[in-house]
């Protein structure tokens, strides 16, 4: 059973991290822009920055995978 957290422990909250990411930048640059008057050109940059939040967020992530199964498949070897 720990195991299988452990393994589900990089999907945990990444849904909600994505989406958070997103609405933050997104909502920011809508605020800027009633502020400032420059509608729609800063929620755009918004949307844009949270888009590359995202696939950061997404990267990291892949990252860790591969790095965790490289070391799993090393182990494995090892035990052969």
């Amino acid at each position: 059973m720990q195991e299988a957290l452990r393994a589900l422990g990089p999907y945990m909250g990444l849904g909600l991290q994505l989406a958070l990411g997103m609405a933050f930048f997104a909502v920011g640059g809508y605020l800027l822009d009633r502020w400032l008057g420059t509608l729609p050109w800063l929620t755009l940059v918004g949307v844009v920055l949270g888009l590359v939040a995202i696939v950061a967020k997404l990267w990291q992530v892949n990252a860790l995978l591969q790095r965790r199964s490289r070391r799993s498949g090393r182990d494995a070897a090892h035990e052969k």
